[in-house]
């Protein structure tokens, strides 16, 4: 799992992208949407380790997941005891998440070689992304993009963790 250190160097290659003359809407995007898949998984660790598991619980276990938007959701939903990540989310956030929704397609046509995808469009996604993971600073679980506490009180089994996202998938 990324370190913040490596997130934020992430997130200032975005910017830097996005603020070169001319932008280069496609590295900003790139970077920006890895940036977004880092800090999900950043997301998911903050919530297990509030639910009682420890960091490395929830590294070990989350390794093996794919993950989308969609299972992110599914497995936060799982963590939290049916918690909603969309309504987990401060005001200011959950309101550009219908666009992190609708850049999983813009990434999907780039990946599969589309050439249509313009670079206004690139550049303007890619500052949503870096703006809605600028505004997870004030998530209840915490910033994704701070460290971790190294140090958690472990009160839950690591068959538990398994065992809540295997009901996922049933």
């Amino acid at each position: 799992m990324p370190n913040p250190k490596y997130l934020l160097e992430l997130k200032k290659r975005a910017e830097h992208a996005l603020n070169t003359e001319p932008p280069d809407g496609l590295t900003a995007f790139s970077v920006a949407w890895a940036l977004w898949e880092a800090v999900r998984r950043r997301m998911l660790i903050l919530a297990c380790k509030r639910e009682g598991w420890t960091v490395e619980q929830a590294r070990d276990i989350l390794m093996q997941e794919r993950i989308d938007n969609a299972r992110f959701a599914q497995l936060f939903s799982a963590v939290t005891l049916g918690g909603v990540w969309e309504e987990s989310l401060p005001l200011a956030a959950r309101k550009m998440w219908p666009g992190i929704l609708e850049a999983v397609d813009l990434r999907k046509r780039i990946i599969h070689g589309t050439s249509r995808t313009g670079g206004e469009n690139l550049q303007r996604t890619a500052w949503n992304v870096l703006r809605f993971v600028n505004r997870l600073h004030e998530h209840p679980l915490g910033d994704p993009l701070k460290k971790l506490p190294r140090r958690t009180k472990k009160t839950l089994p690591d068959t538990s963790l398994r065992e809540r996202l295997k009901a996922v998938d049933v």
